[in-house]
């Protein structure tokens, strides 16, 4: 049996010790490193893209020789014009990917003595950057979709000559909810909420490269070959 992500050692890169244990100095290094992969966390101006930049010794901020705008660590991105350290933010970041079941913005704002109010803005912050990183770029090579109902159980009653065909459209409750994954192998996941399985045509055509091989299970709406693979043209 193959090993869950989540317990490998490529899932740990964002260690809550780690962060709590950094200097402001240090949290904004890592912070600059997460953010500037491609340049092993050297600055890019967010306004001209420039790499070449003054440090400004009085402010933790660098200028641009290019465009001549100054920038911080956080400029041009979700968490600008902040009042947070960047390390809070960063253990806000790290116990809201960690967390399995989720966070709360109460809990947050208990284990990071911040305000509620301060904890659900962040929470959201957080959540519309893994938005914006999740929908950049379509998925490519092999992508594998599949969906799940949850919710809208109805309750049979006991007598049995009471009992109705939950099947039935008339006897269900209409809370009911599928949850559409889309995922490549080895990439990204996109997901959607919606009322049935067949709304994931739509978003496979939507989200998914031309040439992109997609497997799926038997279900009808898909119309797939026998072996539940097709191919986008």
């Amino acid at each position: 049996m193959a090993q869950h992500f989540l317990l490998s050692p490529a899932a740990k890169t964002l260690s809550l010790v780690k962060i709590m244990r950094m200097s402001d100095d240090q949290a904004r290094k890592a912070f600059q490193a997460i953010r500037w992969a491609d340049t092993d966390g050297d600055p890019v101006c967010p306004e001209c893209g420039g790499v070449e930049h003054y440090n400004i010794k009085t402010r933790p901020v660098w200028k641009c020789k290019a465009c001549a705008k100054q920038f911080s660590v956080t400029s041009g991105t979700i968490f600008h014009s902040r009042k947070l350290a960047v390390r809070d933010i960063l253990a806000a970041i790290a116990v809201f990917i960690n967390g399995a079941k989720g966070y709360s913005a109460l809990q947050l704002s208990r284990d990071l003595s911040i305000d509620y109010k301060t904890a659900f803005v962040l929470l959201h912050k957080v959540r519309e950057a893994i938005s914006v990183a999740r929908d950049h770029g379509a998925l490519s090579g092999d992508v594998e979709v599949d969906g799940a109902y949850f919710g809208g159980y109805v309750k049979p009653a006991n007598e049995i000559q009471d009992r109705k065909d939950r099947r039935r459209k008339a006897h269900q409750s209409g809370k009911r909810q599928v949850v559409i994954a889309v995922r490549q192998r080895d990439g990204s996941t996109i997901t959607h909420v919606g009322q049935n399985e067949a709304e994931g045509v739509a978003l496979v055509a939507a989200n998914v490269q031309r040439g992109t091989t997609v497997h799926a299970d038997e279900a009808s709406h898909d119309r797939h070959s026998p072996s539940h693979r097709r191919e986008i043209p």
